[in-house]
C-alpha cells in the first residue's frame, strides 16, 4: 500500500485530512468525502477541488466546506466522466476564496462547469487522495 503523506498538525497553521474515500480506490459517479480540519476559519476557508487528469482542469466543489465544532467535515462530490481524479482539500485565503466562490456562482448561473486551468494563488493544498471513476 503506498504511503500518502499527511502534514503534521502545527498549532496556528491550517491542516486537514481526507478520511474517506481511501487513496487509490474506485468510485461511482458521486462519492461522500469526509475528513477533519484544524485552524480553518478567520484567514482561511476549506474547499474541496477535483482535479481531472483527462482534462487537466480543477473543479471546485460547492464551498466553502462547513466544519462542525469538532473540526469534522463532509461533502458529496460528483464526477462527470470516467477517469482518474485527485480529491484535494485546500485552505483558501480571502482572495482565493473569492475567486473560487465567483467561479462557483458563474458556473451555477450558466450551467457550464468548465473547470479552472489552475488554482488561484492563495490556495494551500492540505490533503489529497487519488481515485478512479468507473
Amino acid at each position: 500500500m503506498p504511503f500518502v503523506h499527511q502534514p503534521e498538525y502545527i498549532p496556528g497553521i491550517p491542516a486537514a485530512t481526507i478520511t474517506t474515500p481511501p487513496n487509490n480506490t474506485r468510485v461511482e459517479n458521486s462519492v461522500f468525502v469526509t475528513g477533519t480540519a484544524q485552524n480553518i476559519g478567520g484567514d482561511y476557508n476549506l474547499w474541496l477541488v477535483l482535479y481531472d487528469y483527462s482534462t487537466n482542469r480543477h473543479y471546485p466543489q460547492d464551498g466553502p466546506v462547513a466544519l462542525s465544532s469538532n473540526g469534522q467535515w463532509e461533502m458529496t462530490t460528483s464526477f462527470e466522466s470516467s477517469g482518474r481524479y485527485d480529491i484535494t482539500a485546500l485552505a483558501a485565503d480571502q482572495n482565493a476564496n473569492e475567486s473560487l466562490a465567483l467561479y462557483q456562482a458563474a458556473s451555477e448561473s450558466s450551467g457550464d462547469y468548465a473547470g479552472l486551468p489552475a488554482l488561484p494563488s492563495g490556495c494551500i493544498t492540505l490533503a489529497s487522495v487519488t481515485v478512479s471513476r468507473t
